[in-house]
């Protein structure tokens, strides 16, 4: 299955979750925020929320700095 992922296509297993996107792409789960189609996905539905063909996911890294 194929999704876009920060504007770049992204072949992922078939009934991914969010969280399971994660583990796919090597992304550590602390400190990002997720969304699926510019709606903003909680921690909490990370596991329950299963991604689409051509869904846009945008990822997010919060960084430290100043």
């Amino acid at each position: 299955m194929t999704i876009n992922v920060n504007n770049k296509s992204q072949s992922i297993t078939e009934n991914s979750s969010v969280s399971s996107l994660l583990v796919q792409l090597d992304i550590v789960a602390n400190g990002i925020a997720v969304a699926i189609n510019n709606d903003i996905i909680s921690k909490e539905e990370w596991s329950k929320r299963f991604l689409q063909q051509e869904d846009q996911v945008t990822i997010i890294q919060a960084t430290q700095g100043g």
